[in-house]
């Protein structure tokens, strides 16, 4: 995120250009379309192999254990995919 913010400053977004305090003591800024993408990708949390829930499930006793690979990986996938689409059509109202 400060990557992102650093850009924005590179960019002239002026609330990213002063260091200093704003009005009441915060400084108001608001998220670009690249922070939010990457904020939503990380809350979708796309994930290949889920070692946690495979060692789990080998602990307790699970005869395949391992089964679950790939109904995560399409449950993940289509949670990121939702998230992509989510951010690409709120984007695009945001420049209508």
């Amino acid at each position: 995120m400060e990557e992102l913010a650093k850009l924005e400053a590179e960019r002239g977004n002026p609330a990213y250009l002063s260091e200093g305090k704003e009005a009441g003591g915060k400084r108001e800024r608001v998220a670009n379309n690249e922070m939010c993408t990457f904020l939503i990708l990380n809350i979708s949390s796309l994930q290949l192999i889920p070692v946690n829930m495979i060692a789990y499930r080998q602990q307790y006793g699970s005869v395949n254990p391992a089964g679950i690979i790939a109904p995560a990986i399409v449950a993940t996938f289509v949670s990121t995919l939702t998230a992509v689409v989510y951010c690409k059509v709120k984007d695009g109202r945001r420049r209508a």
